[in-house]
């Protein structure tokens, strides 16, 4: 067996200095070009004439075939010839001249002018279509195969197919060497990229960020680049704002240090409330001029507001009209109005921009009404269909795939494992590392003293997330099974990425070809996957099956279960500082209420009873019973049925506690307690007011017993 040598080339830039390059024609040469079968000649004339070895040179290591070759060569020897002086001292608008007759190279006479005339490559002209074509021929057909080889093997490994070659990564690669100005990938920057991927169309950015992703597998790039050149944050329109207003937002948002998503939320209310003051106090142009009555007029603004009513769009931009609009605002809406003016308030005179005459969190409270409260609203997923659900996730198949995506069937059944298991946010599921999950070693003892096998559950380890740090929750062991089949071939070369949360660089476990999973594939491709393998509709009772809604039916289902779990601990498993935000994906079930309330309905009609099993205490119809009331026993054994149970204090059978014998009753060893169910009588108000001279008799009873006011 051979082993084949592959010779690494070493890419040097091209030097003029190396050749002769004078600035005149010398007579010998002006003769060998006077006619177009010299010039034939002088091009293969051996050795080669020092006129033509630069322009020899560039065309053996450019790779265009000799046929276009020899055509170009001729082109420029005649218009050597005419103008009477060599190539290299041409302006550029002869190159511009010879590179627009479509029979010559271009690619050729763009690296002739290149190096030899020190002109700009015409990158953005009509006929540069092939920017690898123009790439070899500048920079040398054999290095940049070379470095294109380096890339693609490496992409390769990140899971992409070996066809991407052919296809994408060719054209993005040529121009990015040609924009550089240096084929040499270890001098491409992250800024080259970008400027790589603005004013071009979808299809290239996608290109350049591939190229990127393998660059930072290599270790050139600190990080890949996005797939698109996304802009930022689209600007919202300010029209008829006070700009006064407008640059405290603005300098607002430049400082705050919110998620950016919520920065965005933020600094968009506090703009709208800018168009309020312009329409009702255009005098109020800063956060300093707010004072009591200001506040008060815009929270019951606020309560009578429609949809689209404050919106920030230009009149002449086109303007998306929402199916709500026109009716009142949603309460969360208001809520989330006043919950952003305070933060902006309370960050005004914090970062010392001013003095407020206000308190943010007295004078702009949310009012304790329904069309400001936020609701707490589970929409929790149908039974029936969660339950089908997190069969499907364990059941996928390979044809059950809706589309052919990029993306292994591994991957993805993992991922539905988990969402259908872990009870994570989205967020949460999409930043899992490759090392978050890990097995149950030992056997678990718990205080019932019913050992828990090992392996029945295993470990995840959450990312920090929105309300909590990192955290590690116990899940259904079922899931390790199809996590570890995914990482079995997860593309293991895939270089760590930045965590935009904790600023970390991580291995994320859904992770592939050197970008992280996008956040719209739960709910766009896995979960309409586990939809169709089940059977059920995208839809239920509550609406479109979402994410978070699976998060949602994963808490409560583990709440509602015999002997579930208690709020604190649902709590700590779903990493909530507090009980109230688990409140929000927490539903009692209707069935359960309804069973609750029976059992409590029956309970709440028994009493307490007192089962003397001594055989002293025996009377002809059994044991003798004694009815708690209270402060006395009943000694009526049909204490249940009697028409004057509700003035029993009044009655002979009544046998008060702090009498002897109710002292000594309670003490017996022979007493059992029991419950008994009492039914109602139809009108016990009316008995008891016929009692009242009976209620009378009692207390002139207890007054003259022996043992009364000893207690004071």
């Amino acid at each position: 067996m051979q082993i084949e040598k592959t010779t690494v080339l070493v890419w040097a830039p091209f030097v003029r200095t190396d050749y002769s390059l004078n600035n005149a024609l010398s007579d010998e040469e002006r003769h060998a070009l006077r006619t177009p079968g010299s010039r034939l000649q002088y091009l293969t004339h051996v050795p080669i004439p020092t006129l033509l070895q630069p322009l020899r040179d560039i065309a053996i290591r450019s790779g265009v075939g000799p046929g276009a070759i020899k055509i170009t060569l001729l082109s420029i020897l005649a218009e050597t010839a005419k103008r009477g002086e060599p190539c290299w001292v041409w302006p550029e608008k002869v190159w511009l001249m010879l590179y627009q007759q479509k029979q010559l190279s271009g690619p050729l006479l763009s690296a002739l002018a290149f190096h030899l005339g020190d002109c700009p490559l015409p990158l953005h002209k009509t006929r540069c279509r092939q920017p690898a074509l123009y790439a070899c021929a500048v920079f040398g057909h054999g290095f940049f195969y070379q470095e294109l080889r380096r890339l693609i093997s490496t992409l390769i490994t990140l899971g992409y197919s070996p066809s991407t070659k052919d296809k994408h990564i060719s054209g993005a690669l040529g121009m990015l060497m040609l924009e550089n100005r240096d084929p040499r990938l270890e001098k491409f920057t992250e800024e080259l990229l970008k400027q790589g991927q603005d004013y071009r169309s979808q299809g290239i950015a996608r290109n350049v960020g591939k190229v990127s992703q393998g660059l930072a597998a290599m270790g050139i790039l600190p990080r890949p680049l996005r797939m698109r050149g996304y802009m930022a944050w689209r600007d919202k329109s300010t029209e008829g704002i006070a700009p006064e207003w407008v640059a405290w937002c603005r300098r607002w948002r430049e400082t705050s240090v919110l998620r950016p998503k919520t920065q965005e939320s933020h600094y968009s209310f506090v703009l709208r409330v800018g168009l309020w003051l312009a329409q009702e106090h255009p005098h109020i142009r800063e956060p300093g001029d707010w004072t009591f009555s200001t506040c008060a007029s815009f929270i019951a603004a606020l309560g009578k507001v429609k949809v689209d009513e404050w919106s920030l769009t230009s009149e002449k931009a086109h303007h998306h009209v929402s199916a709500r609009a026109g009716l009142p605002l949603m309460s969360n809406s208001r809520a989330g109005f006043l919950s952003a003016l305070r933060r902006f308030f309370v960050d005004y005179e914090l970062w010392g921009w001013g003095k407020l005459k206000l308190n943010p969190y007295r004078h702009l409270a949310t009012p304790n009404t329904p069309s400001f409260s936020r609701t707490v609203h589970p929409r929790v997923i149908d039974d029936p269909v969660w339950l089908k659900l997190i069969w499907a996730s364990q059941n996928l198949r390979k044809e059950d795939m809706l589309t052919d995506n990029q993306y292994p069937f591994e991957m993805i059944q993992a991922m539905a494992v988990i969402w259908t298991h872990a009870g994570l946010r989205q967020n949460e599921v999409l930043r899992l590392t490759t090392g978050c999950i890990h097995g149950q070693v030992d056997d678990i003892v718990p205080d019932d003293g019913h050992p828990i096998p090992a392996g029945t559950l295993c470990y995840l380890n959450v990312p920090a997330g929105k309300t909590s740090k990192a955290f590690v929750k116990p899940i259904a062991g079922v899931v390790k099974k199809y996590v570890d089949l995914w990482l079995h071939i997860r593309p293991q070369g895939q270089a760590a990425l930045f965590d935009e949360r904790t600023g970390e660089k991580v291995n994320y476990l859904f992770q592939f070809r050197g970008k992280q999973v996008g956040k719209t594939f739960l709910n766009s491709t896995v979960i309409p996957v586990l939809c169709a393998r089940s059977g059920v509709s995208r839809d239920d009772s509550q609406g479109r099956i979402t994410s978070h809604r699976g998060r949602a039916s994963a808490v409560t289902a583990l709440a509602s279960v015999p002997q579930g779990m208690t709020l604190h601990e649902l709590m700590e498993w779903c990493g909530h500082s507090c009980p109230r935000s688990t409140l929000h994906y927490l539903r009692i079930r209707p069935t359960r209420l309804a069973a609750s309330f029976v059992k409590a309905d029956k309970i709440s009609h028994m009493i307490s009873m007192l089962i003397d099993h001594d055989s002293k205490a025996m009377t002809e119809s059994g044991p003798a019973l004694y009815y708690d009331l209270g402060e006395l026993y009943c000694t009526n054994p049909f204490w249940s049925s009697c028409p004057h149970r509700m003035a029993c204090i009044g009655c002979d059978f009544s046998l008060p506690k702090m009498s002897a014998k109710g002292q000594l009753l309670e003490s017996k060893a022979s007493i059992r307690r029991y419950l008994e169910e009492i039914p109602l009588t139809p009108d016990e108000k009316f008995i008891v007011e016929g009692d009242i001279e009976k209620l009378d008799f009692f207390i002139e009873k207890i007054e003259k017993s022996p043992n009364f006011g000893k207690d004071k």
